[in-house]
């Protein structure tokens, strides 16, 4: 479930304030891993969850 919240917060269908909070530690956790992969930049983390993008161990 978090990849489609993912996917649709990349997709710009929705926005951050509409995913469940029970989902939200997920849905970081798989926009981190689409940061990680390249498949969306740290700015645009940042746009779509309202923080700073920050790696698991905490360097960017």
């Amino acid at each position: 479930m978090a990849r489609i919240w993912a996917n649709r917060l990349e997709a710009g269908a929705f926005t951050w304030e509409d995913v469940p909070q029970s989902r939200r530690t997920a849905v970081k956790a798989v926009l981190r891993g689409d940061v990680q992969a390249g498949k969306i930049t740290a700015e645009r983390y940042e746009a779509i969850v309202g923080e700073p993008y920050e790696s698991e161990g905490g360097n960017e």
